[in-house]
C-alpha cells in the first residue's frame, strides 16, 4: 500500500509487485523526497516529477500517482472522478467481466449494452445463478471454469440470446483468447474478440496495441507510468479513431474511466470495479452510459 498524506487528507493505492523491498525503496528513497512540499492537487506537475526520477517500474510510478490523486480529491472533498474529469463529468463506461474460463485462460465475456449500471449488475447476478446449475467451480476472478471454452460457446450464446429477449437488452458475447488459438476456430457466434494482434474476424476486435484493423485498444494502467501519461495515451487512441478499453481490478480505474470518458472497462467479477462504477452512477444526477 502506497499512502500519501497531506495536512488535511490521506490517499492510497495498493499495487502488486514481485519485489516489495525494491518497490518500497523506490517510493521512500527516490520518488517521495521529490514530491514532499508540493501541492497534491497539481497532479500534472506531480506526475512530471515522478517521471523525472530514476524509477523504471511503471507500477510503482502509477501507484504513487493514484495515491496522490486520491489524497488531492479527498482534500477537496470530491470524488476522484470529479477531481480528474471535472464537476460536469456524467458519462459512465460499460463494464464487462468474464463469466466462464477454461484451463488455457480463454474467457467468455457478456457485454451488456444497458441503460444503467444497475441493469449490468442484475444481468451478471442472473447469469451467475443460471451458470451455477452447470458449473461448480469458481476461480479467484469470480468466473466459472470449464475444460474447453470453445465447446461451451453455443450453450452460452443461446443463454445470452434468451436473456436478451426476456430482459429486452442488447448483449454482446465476447471472447478473450490468443491469436494462435482462435486462428482456426469458428467465431461466428462471437461478437467481440480480445487478442494480442489482429486476426480475421467480423465483429469488434480488441488488440494489445494500435492496429488499423482493430476497433478497440487495451489500456493497462500499471504499464503506463502515471495518470497523466495514461490520459495522453487514451486521447492518442481516440485520435486514431479507436476505442480504449481499460483493463484492471483496482476500483480507482472506475474513476479514471469516467473522468477520461473511456467507453469500456474490463474487470474481474470478484473485483470492486463494477460496484464502484455503480456508486459513481448514484452520485451523478443525470448519468449516461457511453456507447462504442
Amino acid at each position: 500500500m502506497i499512502t500519501t498524506m497531506t495536512n488535511i487528507s490521506i490517499g492510497y493505492d495498493i499495487i502488486e509487485v514481485n519485489n516489495p523491498e525494491e518497490a518500497i525503496a523506490d517510493v521512500e528513497n527516490v520518488i517521495a523526497p521529490e514530491l514532499i512540499g508540493y501541492p497534491a492537487t497539481d497532479i500534472d506537475f506531480i506526475d512530471t516529477l515522478i517521471c523525472e526520477t530514476s524509477v523504471n517500474n511503471p507500477t510503482v510510478a502509477m501507484g504513487i500517482s493514484i495515491s496522490v490523486a486520491r489524497a488531492a480529491s479527498n482534500s477537496l472533498d470530491i470524488p476522484l472522478f470529479k477531481f480528474l474529469g471535472g464537476a460536469l463529468t456524467t458519462d459512465l463506461p460499460i463494464v464487462a467481466s468474464g463469466v466462464l474460463v477454461d484451463k488455457d485462460k480463454n474467457e467468455l465475456i457478456p457485454i451488456v449494452m444497458a441503460e444503467s449500471i444497475e441493469d449490468i449488475v442484475n444481468l451478471y447476478l442472473k447469469l451467475a445463478d443460471i451458470l451455477s446449475e452447470d458449473y461448480s467451480i469458481v476461480n479467484i476472478n469470480g468466473a466459472y471454469t470449464c475444460k474447453d471454452i470453445f465447446n461451451e460457446i453455443p450453450k452460452i450464446r443461446n443463454l445470452i440470446d434468451e436473456i436478451k429477449e426476456d430482459e429486452d437488452l442488447d448483449i454482446l458475447l465476447g471472447l478473450s483468447s490468443k491469436k494462435e488459438i482462435v486462428r482456426d476456430k469458428d467465431l461466428s457466434q462471437i461478437d467481440y474478440l480480445e487478442v494480442e494482434e489482429p486476426v480475421e474476424f467480423d465483429g469488434f476486435l480488441c488488440t494489445d496495441s494500435i492496429y488499423e484493423e482493430s476497433d478497440f485498444v487495451k489500456v493497462f494502467p500499471y504499464e503506463m507510468g502515471t495518470i497523466t501519461e495514461m490520459y495522453y495515451y487514451i486521447n492518442y487512441i481516440m485520435d486514431k479513431g479507436l476505442y480504449p478499453v481499460i483493463f484492471g481490478n483496482n476500483s480507482s480505474f472506475a474513476h479514471v474511466a469516467v473522468s477520461f470518458k473511456v467507453p469500456f472497462l474490463r474487470a474481474a467479477l470478484s473485483s470492486n470495479v463494477l460496484n464502484e462504477v455503480w456508486n459513481i452512477e448514484r452520485t451523478i444526477v443525470n448519468p449516461n452510459i457511453r456507447r462504442f
